[in-house]
């Protein structure tokens, strides 16, 4: 047993005073391509990361929840009560709750346990914490109370759900399809209750994948992050349809001149976006590096001019946009990077080559200080029992 899970197990018998029966794991994720497309189901290319969630855990009899994260005070929760309290919006326990909530409703089962976590996701990282949490939760549940029988489908859904319903916040499947499939995925949102999703051989081994987390306050962005969708489905209605994947390219030309600029722009990425990613599958099917370079170039190139979501209007300092520009000139402009999820303030998510890949983390460590600067790794597994007592 590794030396931290050895100390986790030890908390983790100080706290609850029991014995652990499992330790389990659930890896974050990080987005390739396909920025701000899932929303309007379109197409999205992610991958799980090594930047993971360690649980110690013990079944517990009766209806009860008891759940210890380092950093963070216990979360108590009743299975005997799941009805949504906006109290706990925003809360670990909310989570717990409505997992708990939507696999009773699918039919599955759940029951009492006792755990204590330990997170290696930095804070603010944009590798989806609150999905590994969900996905984690979830798969406790399977373990200990469904023989692994939950499909992870059903798993994404029950955090997504959990999410929006019980934690307050609305997102779609994208984070918890790419913590639960593991590795590369490839995700077309055409049907977002049964999305298409596919495992990727990832054939770049030269390029390494390094996580920028520029610092930031999200918290009063969300009228930011929430304008993007709007814009899109503004400009999906100009066309008669409900979200933008009903609609062509042609289509938004004809009403171009209907729209608000913000509208017709972000229209523009989504089926630009869309493009990239199929041009990106056959880059990787076929071993194109540069090809596929090129188009993770470009998507950053549309979100400083079609979404405007590198950096908030006038703040350069700190921003993706700035981080961004520092890891072009570090790698001498052979690399790529890219907005890491919502944009405007987090994180950016560059692909290095190995002889530019010490001088990107100095640079860029310098700026937001090594805690903040990580390479990080394709996770092949989703969650995984990685010990058994």
């Amino acid at each position: 047993m590794e030396e931290y899970v050895d100390h986790l197990v030890k908390s983790f018998e100080t706290y609850h005073q029991v014995k652990p029966e499992y330790v389990f794991s659930c890896g974050g994720r990080f987005e390739i391509l396909g920025n701000h497309t899932d929303h309007n189901h379109g197409l999205c290319i992610a991958s799980a990361c090594n930047l993971d969630i360690t649980a110690v855990v013990s079944k517990k009899e009766g209806d009860k929840v008891v759940l210890k994260s380092i950093g963070y005070p216990e979360d108590d929760v009743s299975l005997s009560s799941l009805e949504v309290d906006q109290l706990l919006f925003g809360s670990s326990s909310a989570l717990i709750k409505g997992v708990a909530a939507y696999l009773i409703k699918e039919g599955y089962k759940v029951g009492g346990f006792v755990a204590y976590t330990s997170s290696s996701i930095f804070k603010g990282a944009g590798v989806s914490s609150s999905a590994a949490f969900e996905i984690l939760i979830g798969h406790i549940f399977n373990v200990l109370y469904n023989n692994g029988e939950i499909p992870k489908l059903v798993l994404c859904k029950a955090g997504q759900y959990a999410e929006n319903v019980y934690y307050g916040k609305k997102c779609g499947l994208l984070d918890q399809i790419g913590v639960c499939y593991g590795g590369v995925v490839s995700i077309d949102f055409e049907d977002v209750d049964n999305p298409v999703i596919n495992q990727i051989e990832f054939p770049f081994d030269d390029l390494h994948f390094v996580l920028i987390n520029t610092g930031g306050d999200h918290s009063s962005l969300s009228d930011l992050y929430a304008s993007i969708p709007n814009d899109m489905i503004s400009a999906a209605n100009e066309m008669k349809g409900r979200y933008l994947r009903e609609c062509s390219r042609e289509q938004l030309e004809e009403v171009k001149h209907s729209l608000k600029e913000d509208e017709y722009l972000r229209a523009k990425h989504f089926f630009d976006e869309n493009d990239r990613v199929k041009v990106a599958l056959e880059a990787i099917k076929n071993k194109d590096k540069d090809l596929f370079i090129k188009q993770i170039n470009n998507s950053r190139l549309s979100s400083a001019t079609n979404l405007k979501n590198m950096m908030v209007a006038s703040y350069y300092e700190n921003s993706p946009q700035q981080a961004c520009d520092l890891v072009m000139e570090a790698s001498e402009h052979t690399g790529a990077v890219k907005i890491n999820g919502g944009g405007f303030a987090g994180s950016v998510i560059a692909l290095i080559e190995e002889k530019y890949l010490n001088n990107v983390i100095t640079i860029l460590s310098k700026k937001y200080g090594e805690e903040n600067v990580k390479e990080i790794f394709i996770r092949n597994e989703g969650p995984k029992t990685i010990y058994k007592f």
